[in-house]
């Protein structure tokens, strides 16, 4: 399951002379940069000039991969590349199934075996990101997972997970509280980010419906009830003070889109 929130990366590509990559991100600005990796999987960057903005942190599991690897190959592809299939190559480039449908579909995605359902976003929740300033990478938080899990855990988190789609689609704030629990991923990472760990255990005292880890972390996503995000940011602000931005996202029920001129 994945959400489209409104931190975007743009992303324009001109023809030029030679390549060439321009961005204020700390990122590679060669070819080995992901998102030009996604592009010259459809067709060669040679003679285009790439400009990359994205308002999205690193490495906090916000997807800041996944929407690099489908504005690449969604870019190659109007520019006259071959796909046959952008959310499944864009999914192998990015090595997760959730992220690329919702930054590509936008709204709520659900992939399941390669069949991604969609959900509109609720409007009963208002959303706050929590992002600290420390980044953990992925494949250190995917080393933190064990190898095997409980029948009675798996059992849980099915469970949560159809509560909380349950939850998304009647757009029924009770529900999707039920549904904001986990017994698989998030205690294994919590030694990986351990003061969002514990406001995320918090959430509630603050005034949320809950919260969740947000991808491999560290950010975490608090749920509010509509009209409750300015009452729990108050009472989250000096909880996260010099080590945390709090961040308001919003839903984005568009997702990736193209514009030629």
């Amino acid at each position: 399951m994945a959400a489209a929130l409104s931190p975007r990366l743009n992303l324009k590509v001109t023809r030029a002379d030679q390549f060439s990559l321009q961005t204020e991100l700390d990122v590679p600005t060669d070819r080995t940069n992901l998102l030009v990796r996604a592009f010259e999987r459809v067709m060669p960057a040679d003679g285009f000039a790439f400009e990359v903005e994205s308002g999205i942190p690193l490495c906090g599991g916000l997807g800041s991969s996944a929407s690099a690897v489908v504005a690449g190959v969604l870019a190659a592809e109007e520019l006259g590349g071959h796909c046959e299939d952008a959310l499944g190559l864009a999914i192998e480039v990015d090595g997760v199934a959730d992220n690329a449908a919702a930054a590509m579909e936008g709204g709520v995605t659900i992939n399941v075996g390669g069949h991604v359902s969609r959900l509109e976003p609720p409007s009963c929740v208002e959303l706050l990101i929590i992002a600290p300033s420390t980044a953990v990478h992925t494949e250190h938080a995917r080393k933190a997972l064990p190898a095997q899990v409980e029948l009675a855990d798996a059992v849980a988190n099915a469970g949560f997970a159809a509560v909380l789609g349950a939850g998304i689609a009647a757009n029924d704030p009770e529900l999707i509280a039920h549904g904001l629990h986990d017994r698989i991923h998030q205690s294994a990472r919590s030694h990986l980010f351990p003061k969002s760990s514990e406001l995320l255990g918090r959430a509630t005292e603050f005034g949320a419906l809950g919260a969740t880890v947000s991808g491999a972390g560290p950010s975490v996503l608090v749920w509010c009830a509509a009209g409750d995000r300015i009452k729990v940011s108050e009472m989250l602000e000096p909880e996260t003070n010099g080590w945390a931005r709090l961040l308001d996202v919003e839903f984005d029920p568009v997702g990736a889109v193209v514009e030629v001129g």
